[in-house]
C-alpha cells in the first residue's frame, strides 16, 4: 500500500509505502499524484519512504516504478530506506535517470526531506 506523505515542501510528492506495494497502489496513488504535479511544474520532487513497514514489491511493481523512474522528468528524487538490494538497484540505475535521485537511509528521513526540497 502506498500513501501520501502531507508534511513536505510544496511542490514535493511524498509517498510512503506500506506492506507489499503492488502495481494497482502504483497506478492509483503514485502515477496519478506525478501526473498532476507535471501539469503545474516542468519537472518532480518526489520523496518515496520504504520504511520499516514496507515489506516489498508485489510482481511487476518494481518494473512500473523504475519504468516511470527512468522516463519521468526528476529535479530531485529521494528514496529512504533501509534495505539494501533497493538502495544498491537504484545507485546503478542512477546514470539512466533524467535528473538526481538519491538514496537515504531511515534515520536520515528529515535530511531526505530537506535535499529533495532544496
Amino acid at each position: 500500500m502506498i500513501e501520501p506523505i502531507e508534511d513536505l515542501a510544496t511542490g514535493v510528492v511524498g509517498m510512503s509505502a506500506m506492506g507489499m506495494v503492488t502495481v494497482d497502489d502504483y497506478e492509483t496513488v503514485l502515477e496519478p499524484a506525478l501526473a498532476e504535479v507535471l501539469e503545474v511544474h516542468e519537472r518532480i520532487r518526489l520523496f518515496l519512504y520504504l520504511g520499516p513497514k514496507f515489506t516489498g514489491f508485489a510482481d511487476g511493481a518494481w518494473g512500473e516504478l523504475t519504468g516511470e523512474i527512468r522516463h519521468t522528468r526528476f529535479h530531485r528524487g529521494a528514496v529512504v530506506t533501509d534495505d539494501h538490494e533497493i538502495r544498491n538497484a537504484l545507485n546503478l540505475l542512477k546514470w539512466m535517470l533524467r535528473g538526481d535521485v538519491r538514496t537515504f537511509q531511515n534515520h536520515e528521513y528529515d535530511k531526505a526531506a530537506h535535499w529533495v526540497a532544496g
